[in-house]
């Protein structure tokens, strides 16, 4: 009689730190959707039935993995909150060192719970459902770095606001990504260290400008278009790019499928499959397309008339800061995204130099430089909640609280 080997299958439920390792696995290779019951059980060696008849539904082991992920973190922030106790007061040069090496250790030794993090706060901005669910781990990595800002004496408008928020949490996004690239750390030390000096260049900030252009142009790597076909070439192709830009901004990389875009615009997914032949090509049709309407925007003539393309029509739906934050997360699997993540990370707050240039010229200090930092953090926060008219308010009045703290600077 022949001996056929079984898998025993624990009937235990599994112990937080497992069912989070597992988690953060499932995750990082399949991003949050990919988070459900059977890979999971699978995963940690039980049954589907050990999961639902300890947890329950998805939503109650999503609910039991974010608690296991806000112990973890919270042994790590123990640990740098005695680091700033003992500090006290931190200097503008030691608050961004410190702040720099936070973000390092967030992007490395933990990845895999930085991953799941912004993969549960993107989400939680189209499913409401997920919100209660992330309260208590949002919260807790909130009132750290809320900490952190005050013992660096940043602006309270900036925290309040949301506006630091924002930038540490975009900040982690593209670290998570962008680390190992020798550039990009040099480009985030030189944005934070311009941050906690007060945001304007002064003569102390002479090598900053020229270091700053060559850093842009090592990682703008991508010439001309985002793709190397344009996406105008035919009626649908044009109108395929705007629904991609949409449903990018909207719902991140998982909204782009070739059979849900090909349906809303009335053409065979073959077809569509043909001139965009994987879900890569989807994001960089959706990117330019995105692109385009902003640049559009921002060449306005007057603040009415910005104001009015970028929140009519297919503005309201085209927000890049969601699409770069979307394409951010999904590189973090998708290593062919990360050459793309580099350029527009590189390129962040072009168009609101513009802006500034445009509206407050009299302020002294506002250079490109000033203008990506100031970005960074209105990005973060615009992706912290759901889109809407509440959350442009939200930005509008951080972006308000970061340029009155830049017109008082001396």
């Amino acid at each position: 009689m022949t001996e056929v080997a079984v898998t025993r299958r624990s009937r235990k439920a599994p112990q937080p730190e497992a069912l989070l390792a597992a988690a953060c696995g499932i995750v990082s290779t399949e991003g949050l959707a990919g988070l459900t019951l059977r890979p999971l059980a699978e995963a940690l060696g039980v049954s589907v039935t050990v999961l639902t008849s300890h947890y329950g539904a998805r939503a109650d082991v999503i609910a039991a993995v974010c608690d296991a992920a806000c112990a973890h973190d919270r042994q790590l922030l123990e640990r740098w909150r005695a680091m700033l106790d003992t500090l006290g007061t931190l200097s503008p040069s030691i608050a961004a060192g410190l702040a720099e090496t936070m973000l390092e250790e967030c992007a490395t030794e933990q990845r895999a719970v930085s991953v799941l993090y912004l993969e549960v706060l993107h989400a939680c901005t189209w499913d409401e459902a997920l919100r209660p669910l992330f309260a208590a781990w949002s919260a807790q990595r909130h009132s750290f770095w809320q900490l952190f800002a005050e013992r660096a004496g940043l602006a309270p408008a900036l925290l309040t606001s949301g506006w630091w928020h924002g930038y540490t949490v975009a900040e982690l996004a593209y670290s998570l990504v962008l680390n190992p690239v020798s550039s990009y750390r040099t480009l985030r030390r030189l944005c934070l260290r311009r941050l906690f000096a007060g945001g304007v260049a002064t003569r102390a900030d002479a090598g900053d400008a020229a270091l700053f252009a060559l850093l842009l142009e090592q990682m703008q790597v991508v010439s001309g278009d985002l793709s190397e076909e344009p996406g105008g070439a035919s009626a649908w192709a044009a109108q395929a790019a705007r629904i991609c830009g949409r449903r990018l901004a909207a719902q991140g990389v998982h909204g782009l499928t070739h059979r849900a875009i090909a349906a809303e615009i009335g053409i065979p997914h073959t077809t569509l499959s043909y001139r965009y032949p994987a879900q890569r090509d989807l994001v960089i049709a959706g990117l330019e397309s995105i692109i385009a309407h902003i640049r559009f925007a921002v060449d306005a003539d007057s603040l009415t008339e910005l104001q009015r393309l970028r929140v009519e029509g297919d503005g309201k739906q085209l927000d890049l800061a969601r699409a770069n934050f979307a394409v951010a997360i999904a590189a973090t699997r998708m290593p062919e995204l990360s050459t793309y993540t580099a350029d527009m990370r590189s390129r962040r707050g072009n168009n609101l130099a513009k802006v500034f240039m445009k509206y407050l010229p009299q302020t002294a200090g506002i250079d490109a430089l000033c203008a990506q930092v100031i970005s960074m953090g209105l990005t973060g926060l615009t992706n912290t909640e759901p889109p809407g008219d509440a959350s442009d308010k939200t930005v509008a009045a951080a972006f308000g609280a970061a340029a009155q703290w830049l017109q008082q600077q001396p």
